[in-house]
């Protein structure tokens, strides 16, 4: 636990020293694929960007992996509707974007079955993503983001069996449908 912590530290103290120039919003991503940075850049013409770095913790919570994975993304949202309400601004987008990272995806079996442990053998993963969401502004300083991802893209690892990038294992990023619907809290400071 002490070593996910220090890897959290580590992003937020890059992410605080590297702020992008242009970032209009800088805060705590929160979800249960994991903890990091989200920067939101200045809304234009009814598009915004987003960059976020995290921690990916699949296989953690479980004690299926003994250390954290690492994951980009940025997006391009489009915003489809605002509205307001009792003092709080509501905005709905939705966009693509691309993810990539160094993460654990590649089971060996699902479910209950005990002797279905997912390989301790992280790979690069590439995608294109999909994300939804809404904003609430509650004002001067701190919004809310809450949204959900999906990612499209592959996953390349060590070959299980000869241990060596030279022949290595390719496969379909499973954890970018099934983590879908996991939703992702964002919790944004007006810098």
């Amino acid at each position: 636990m002490q070593s996910v912590l220090n890897k959290l530290l580590l992003i937020w103290l890059l992410a605080a020293f590297f702020i992008p120039a242009g970032a209009q919003e800088a805060g705590f991503f929160n979800s249960p694929k994991g903890f990091g940075a989200q920067y939101c850049f200045a809304e234009n013409d009814g598009v915004f960007h987003t960059a976020t770095a995290y921690l990916d913790i699949y296989g953690i919570p479980t004690s299926r992996c003994s250390s954290p994975g690492y994951r980009f993304n940025f997006s391009r949202q489009y915003v489809f509707h605002k509205m307001e309400n009792a003092g709080v601004g509501y905005t709905f987008y939705a966009g693509p974007g691309v993810s990539t990272g160094v993460v654990r995806d590649h089971d060996k079996g699902r479910g209950f079955d005990l002797t279905s442990l997912i390989s301790e053998n992280p790979g690069f993963m590439f995608a294109l993503s999909g994300n939804v969401g809404c904003r609430f502004d509650f004002g001067r300083k701190l919004s809310l983001d809450l949204s959900f991802l999906a990612d499209a893209g592959i996953h390349v690892r060590v070959n299980e069996k000869e241990k060596s990038y030279t022949a290595t294992s390719l496969s379909v990023y499973n954890n970018g449908f099934i983590q879908m619907f996991y939703p992702q809290l964002t919790i944004l400071y007006k810098l």
